[in-house]
């Protein structure tokens, strides 16, 4: 190795040293390396670059280096269309296999020559050879490879057999032909890395992909769409989509994944987006969940997704209208509010958070938009609920589940304080009548009143309970400081109640009878004592009595009755009969108010009026099948509730539930027995909001014999006779 070192080279021996290693490659590119002596080429180079000849060995590499590029590339350009990706795989090959035995044999020279003056290395020389005359320097070679690869491709997407993976391989090859060489020093050790830089890749096929690519897809999206109906195209992009997904993780270089699948997604779904989306109406109709899954996939991938979204929420809006104009509004918009938003917990997974929340937005805006158009639904909503608490039939389980359903409904009402008014007034008649069915249920809906607008909005309905609450207390701690004898000549409950906080008015005040005022001022004074601060005012209106008579042939009768008609019965204890005016004079009260208490004692004719002579006299042989008579009027505290298109009346309830059994005798028979007459009544309150149930049945049927509408059938009491 001395000996080496220590001679000097002559130009002419210098040349002789690099035709051996020149010969070198030539052999090592057609693989004939057994006859080489990799030591001894080494040993040349080292020499060379020892004996200052790097200048003229690293010239001499590179137009070695491109002379047998050239030869391992010849193929190419006698290659078929069939073989060529196969040939073009090959030669590249060929070319990192020799690149890299050449770069052994000149390592001395690659590391102490080529790094130090930041030349090309052997691995940059033979890349860049080859892509020079592979697609600079031949330019029939170049649009040779891009059709080959372009017309792969296209086999591939129809359904013909390609080679994945020598397309893979081959489109490989155009980014690993550009990397660029970074050279390091780091105290005079040089290494060498090598970054990828797909411009060449970018510039030569990806550009010619996307073009060929969109025109493919627009051709085939056309063809597909004009003989298929919305639902098999939305099946066919699917499908085509996955395919195309597929297709691009097997062998399309990563860089153009999202652009191919974006150009798919533009030309499938964002061109036909407006033809596709009129697809909705029928999917969401039908309930063709899946469908509509894959279209808001699809459009999630797209540029027109709040063209679905807009879509979706018009349905919404175009559904809502529709049920707005039916009998059963409010049951239709909490279905139609279930069904929206069970298909949105369906279809939403598959979009990101801005999707979930944009698409959520609209679906509530669109319900907002119609629900709060008037005041109709918050109406709705206030009678669905008072129809609920009132109803017997149905367990607290069952109550609590439907008003779950309506609740989801009152979430979406703006004019709460407008709502909680009109609750308010329901509530209270409810609690005045005892005509809720569950104490339990009405509190859970306070409750949750509560927690959806907060204790400003319900304090008021709450002192209500309290109010009740601490008259029970109060009532029961009055009666336990009466005697026995006092105990048994009077049950009294009285409701003390907070003022403002009740929606009732008060009622004309009048002179109640001598024995009613007698309770009503022991109750005062107990009162009193115990809240000093206090002050009561007694509302008569909002009372009733429960009067025990006993008529001739010793026949006893419980009357159900207002404070006012109790008092007017109650001076009939001490005379037979009163002049209307002496009545009025007797209770401090008017004509107008006299005549309204009297209306219903007339009907029962439980008193007689002598016209003539203006006067009552009570009716000693009053009969009646019932033994408990409800002679009470409807207290002027009811409320009638209607809306702008619809009206609904809740204190007409009744009257209009016997219209309706009046007009069934007229426009069929003159005579129905019970079963048949409760079985058309049913048969139309199907569609109605409030279904008939059959103590109200029979409450009305009373109703309409005491007017004298109906009459029972002498002997069959079930039958009944149409007399108006």
């Amino acid at each position: 190795m001395k000996k080496i070192i220590s001679e000097n080279l002559s130009p002419e021996e210098a040349k002789t040293l690099w035709k051996y290693l020149d010969d070198a490659c030539y052999l090592i590119a057609e693989h004939q390396t057994k006859q080489l002596s990799f030591a001894e080429l080494y040993q040349h180079a080292y020499k060379l670059i020892l004996n200052k000849f790097g200048d003229f060995a690293y010239s001499q590499l590179q137009i070695s280096i491109h002379n047998v590029v050239d030869k391992l590339i010849s193929p190419l350009n006698i290659s078929n269309d069939d073989q060529l990706l196969y040939d073009f795989v090959q030669a590249f090959e060929e070319v990192q296999h020799f690149s890299k035995l050449l770069a052994g044999i000149l390592l001395y020279m690659e590391k102490s020559y080529i790094l130090q003056k930041s030349l090309k290395t052997i691995k940059t020389i033979c890349n860049e050879s080859f892509k020079i005359k592979c697609f600079e320097k031949d330019q029939n070679l170049a649009n040779k490879l891009l059709n080959c690869f372009l017309s792969q491709i296209r086999n591939d997407r129809n359904s013909q057999f390609i080679e994945h993976f020598k397309l893979k391989k081959a489109l490989q090859i155009l980014i690993d032909l550009n990397q660029e060489q970074q050279i390091k020093n780091k105290e005079y050790n040089y290494t060498i890395d090598y970054r990828i830089n797909d411009d060449f890749y970018k510039h030569f096929l990806e550009r010619k992909l996307i073009q060929d690519s969109r025109s493919y897809f627009k051709e085939e999206s056309q063809s597909n769409l004009n003989k298929m109906t919305i639902e098999e195209y939305i099946l066919f992009v699917e499908k085509r989509y996955l395919d195309e997904v597929d297709r691009v993780q097997h062998y399309i270089p990563k860089i153009s994944h999202q652009k191919v699948l974006d150009c798919f997604i533009k030309i499938y779904i964002t061109s036909n987006a407006q033809h596709i989306s009129q697809g909705l109406y029928d999917f969401i109709e039908n309930e063709k969940t899946a469908i509509i899954i894959i279209i808001f996939q699809l459009f999630v991938k797209s540029e027109e997704f709040d063209l679905f979204v807009k879509t979706f929420s018009q349905i919404i809006i175009d559904d809502l209208q529709i049920l707005n104009q039916n009998a059963n509004t409010l049951q239709g918009f909490i279905k139609l509010y279930e069904k929206i938003f069970s298909l949105y917990d369906k279809i939403a997974q598959y979009g990101n958070n801005e999707h979930q929340y944009k698409f959520h937005k609209a679906i509530k805006n669109a319900f907002e938009q119609v629900i709060n158009k008037d005041n109709f639904i918050m109406m709705e909503l206030n009678i669905y609920f008072d129809f609920l608490m009132k109803k017997e039939t149905l367990r607290d389980e069952e109550k609590k589940l439907q008003i779950d359903k309506g609740f989801l409904i009152f979430k979406l009402v703006q004019s709460k304080d407008e709502f909680e008014q009109i609750y308010r007034k329901h509530l209270c008649v409810r609690l005045l009548d005892q005509t809720y069915s569950s104490l339990e249920v009405e509190k859970d809906l306070l409750k949750k009143l509560r927690l959806e607008c907060g204790s400003v909005l319900t304090h008021k309905m709450e002192t209500m309970f309290s109010d009740l609450e601490r008259s029970s207390e109060d009532s029961q701690k009055f009666r336990q400081k009466l005697s026995q004898n006092q105990r048994d000549s009077i049950d009294l409950d009285i409701l003390v109640l907070t003022s403002e906080q009740w929606p009732i008015t008060d009622s004309q005040p009048i002179i109640i009878h001598t024995e009613l005022l007698l309770w009503q001022q022991q109750f005062t004074q107990y009162y009193q004592s115990k809240n000093s601060k206090r002050k009561l005012s007694f509302n008569y209106g909002l009372g009733s009595v429960s009067l025990k008579a006993t008529f001739d042939q010793n026949s006893k009768k419980d009357f159900v009755c207002s404070v006012f008609q109790a008092t007017i019965l109650m001076h009939f204890n001490k005379q037979r009969v009163y002049k209307v005016d002496e009545l009025i004079k007797l209770t401090n009260s008017d004509k107008e108010i006299m005549q309204y208490e009297l209306e219903n004692l007339l009907q029962f004719k439980l008193l007689i009026q002598n016209e003539e002579e203006n006067s009552l006299q009570l009716n000693q042989k009053f009969q009646n099948r019932s033994y408990k008579i409800k002679v009470q009027p409807k207290k002027q505290q009811s409320m009638a509730l209607c809306s702008k298109q619809k009206v609904k009346c809740q204190e007409l309830q009744l009257d209009s539930k016997e219209i309706a059994l009046d007009r069934r005798f007229s426009t069929t028979k003159k005579q129905l027995d019970h079963k048949d007459l409760f079985k058309y009544i049913d048969k139309d309150a199907k569609t109605r909001h409030f279904p008939v149930e059959i103590p109200f049945f029979k409450e009305c049927i009373e109703n309409l014999i005491q007017k004298e509408y109906l009459i029972r059938q002498e002997g069959q009491l079930d039958t009944y006779i149409y007399k108006a």
